[in-house]
């Protein structure tokens, strides 16, 4: 791939929506019961909400966050169609098909908030889950996270940075733990700065200048900004098992990015797996369902009962 492409990625990753992929070929359509619109938190007076979906048949009591962002904006509209939607879209029914509770979780969009803000709304949505687990019958103590492309970066972000919970915290929120106990991510974005090549984001600075204000608001030293965002730079021992799955024709997201990121977990010694898809572009392939019974046994690895 030249230069060019590595950086027109990385501002097409901006269009990729979490919505995109289908699964009009899966041989069926999950049944599941859904309470919408919980609220999880709130921004400037505006709630935070995600959507509670379980499956009606087999299910296992497993959670995972689903994040819903496609190029770090999240929304939900037209709800009837949404719902029709998620009859046909892999990110809902590969996940029903393999029996979790899904909560999809929606975050503070650009241009109002920033990648760093959105970071901190899925943390919260994490906390948030395992303090009402009971409510959604599910173990508190065994959380999942996924997402794609904008959205798996995200998942890992707040993956690779959780904590013990804010102790000193007026909020009850807050006080729990946003650790997640196993973590998968589609085709995401793990280090900003070597984008494609070593020290890629100056390429981007010249290319699209103002592009890192919409990630930012303000740039006062993009590396150093852009390592805060990136996962890669968070890795440590403590950090929950990971599952990349990315395809190797992708011009959005370069597999460079999934691929680093496993050396980092190598390095580290944790649990890592890296499945390629040949000739797989970004977001979307016709066999994609053939993925989620290795998404299902790492969840079930990770997640299942102790």
């Amino acid at each position: 791939m030249t230069l060019t492409k590595y950086f027109a990625g990385f501002v097409t990753v901006a269009l990729c929506s979490l919505q995109a992929g289908r699964a009009e070929d899966a041989p069926r359509s999950a049944r599941y019961s859904m309470v919408e619109d919980v609220v999880y938190g709130n921004k400037d007076g505006m709630g935070l909400t995600l959507d509670v979906l379980t499956p009606e048949t087999n299910p296992k009591n497993i959670g995972v966050i689903l994040v819903s962002s496609g190029g770090w904006k999240s929304s939900k509209s037209n709800v009837s169609e949404q719902n029709k939607q998620r009859h046909k879209e892999h990110w809902v029914q590969g996940l029903l098909q393999g029996g979790y509770t899904i909560f999809i979780t929606r975050h503070g969009s650009a241009p109002r908030y920033f990648v760093p803000e959105m970071i901190e709304d899925i943390r919260r949505s994490v906390r948030f889950v395992r303090m009402n687990a009971e409510r959604f019958h599910v173990d508190g103590g065994r959380l999942g996270i996924t997402s794609g492309s904008s959205g798996g970066h995200l998942a890992l972000a707040v993956a690779t940075t959780g904590d013990d919970g804010r102790t000193e915290s007026s909020d009850p929120v807050e006080r729990v733990g946003s650790r997640v106990q196993a973590v998968v991510a589609w085709f995401p974005p793990t280090d900003f700065v070597n984008w494609g090549v070593p020290q890629g984001f100056r390429g981007i600075e010249e290319r699209r200048p103002g592009f890192f204000q919409t990630i930012f608001g303000q740039v006062t030293d993009a590396e150093t900004q852009l390592k805060a965002i990136s996962p890669i730079y968070h890795v440590s021992k403590d950090d929950p098992p990971l599952l990349l799955i990315h395809g190797d024709k992708d011009t959005t997201v370069p597999i460079q990015q999934s691929q680093l990121l496993k050396e980092k977990y190598d390095e580290t010694d944790l649990p890592v797996q890296l499945i390629v898809q040949p000739g797989g572009g970004h977001t979307y392939w016709p066999t994609i369902m053939d993925q989620y019974p290795a998404v299902w046994a790492w969840f079930d690895r990770y997640l299942g009962p102790r």
